[in-house]
């Protein structure tokens, strides 16, 4: 396997710049999650490390070696389509073995082609398809298969060749919700199994955080965070990260700083200017400045004392059997979702009390950069 090093990578197309000022270090068997929203330009950079897209500046390494110029063979990388790229005509078998039997004198017929290696590559394709669930369907064509199946013969094709680095490009979007989770399972244990460096490219954030030992978010063509799931989670670089990591997605509340202290700032609600006391270490904000305060709704709570609290009207509630998301009115401000017990007897149209400890607050500077949070505690609230 490999580490994989990009060192201010960039990518145009004439004079339109859709990636940037990309640095990012892969450690050898770390699985890394590329994730954003559409257009940010996360497939590009994929294609761009498998060799299918030209890069614009900056350098590519794959295990030491810098690889601009190889083409996609020469860089021992294997990819797995979210269209799952199988031959209609060949068998999964053959699918799985296509790939060992390139460059083999003389057609493939039958299965293989009696190639001299053709024992070892029935051992890899054994080996791959029990690994994968596949062993009984290895006669069948892909019109015989459901989506599920057809992704992990794609993916079998892949293991098979022993690559440096595995690249997946969204590969579950054609699946249901189901069939999404499943594979997902499959995936990460195929990665415990072989140890392997991946890089995995979607749009789900709920697959980033459960699959990844690091993840990348990307953000209209930059890296906007790069770190484990955690690391994002509870200390999230920018308003960008925190409200796309989480789902629900964080809650946002505007204000103004009116004070400060050395570990702590007072920051007064624009929407009914009540004040709270928030222990972030203030850097160069200063009174006067804007800002927002970001809570997420795992850690509100309903009627139930705490620093900060939120007075408002349940708009919907979403119930989903352990838990409820209560959305309460917000006036000016997107809703406030409230994450509450699964058994709360809370309807629509009832006036609540959401509270949540300042410690759980974020606070995003007038860029959207996120202040430090800092230790200290002392308890003040606010009805909104």
């Amino acid at each position: 396997m490999a580490d994989i090093k990009l060192t201010d990578i960039r990518k145009a197309y004439g004079k339109n710049e859709v990636l940037r000022d990309i640095n990012i270090d892969i450690k050898d068997g770390e699985f890394v999650v590329f994730v954003g929203p559409s257009g940010c330009g996360k497939s590009t950079l994929l294609r761009m490390i498998a060799g299918l897209e030209d890069i614009s500046g900056g350098s590519l390494q794959i295990a030491g070696e810098t690889v601009n110029d190889l083409t996609p063979s020469q860089r021992k990388i294997a990819m797995v389509f979210q269209s799952y790229a199988l031959y209609p005509h060949m068998t999964v078998y053959q699918n799985m073995a296509f790939g060992l039997t390139l460059g083999k004198k003389g057609p493939l017929g039958g299965l293989l082609g009696g190639g001299e290696n053709k024992k070892i590559i029935e051992e890899k394709v054994q080996k791959a398809a029990v690994s994968l669930k596949l062993e009984q369907l290895l006669k069948r064509y892909p019109r015989e298969l459901s989506g599920g199946q057809r992704q992990r013969v794609a993916i079998g094709r892949a293991i098979v060749r022993d690559p440096n680095v595995f690249l997946f490009d969204e590969p579950l979007s054609n699946l249901d919700a189901a069939l999404r989770v499943n594979t997902r399972l499959e995936i990460a244990k195929l990665h415990q199994d072989l140890q392997a460096t991946i890089i995995y490219v979607t749009h789900d954030q709920v697959e980033a955080m459960t699959l990844a030992d690091k993840i990348v978010v990307l953000n209209d063509g930059h890296v906007a965070q790069y770190g484990t799931p955690l690391e994002l989670y509870h200390h999230p670089a920018n308003k960008f990260v925190a409200g796309f990591i989480g789902s629900p997605a964080m809650n946002f509340v505007s204000g103004t700083v009116v004070g400060k202290q050395e570990k702590a700032l007072e920051i007064t609600l624009d929407q009914n200017k009540t004040t709270v006391q928030v222990p972030v270490m203030p850097g160069k904000t200063e009174a006067g400045d804007v800002v927002t305060l970001g809570i997420r709704p795992e850690h509100m709570s309903e009627n139930q004392n705490g620093d900060f609290t939120i007075s408002s009207r349940v708009l919907a509630v979403e119930r989903l059997g352990d838990a409820s998301y209560l959305y309460l009115e917000n006036k000016n401000h997107a809703h406030i979702c409230v994450k509450v017990d699964g058994h709360s007897a809370t309807r629509t149209g009832d006036q609540v009390l959401a509270t949540a400890p300042l410690e759980a607050l974020h606070v995003f500077d007038a860029g959207g950069q996120a202040l430090q949070r800092s230790k200290i505690s002392q308890k003040h609230s606010a009805s909104a």
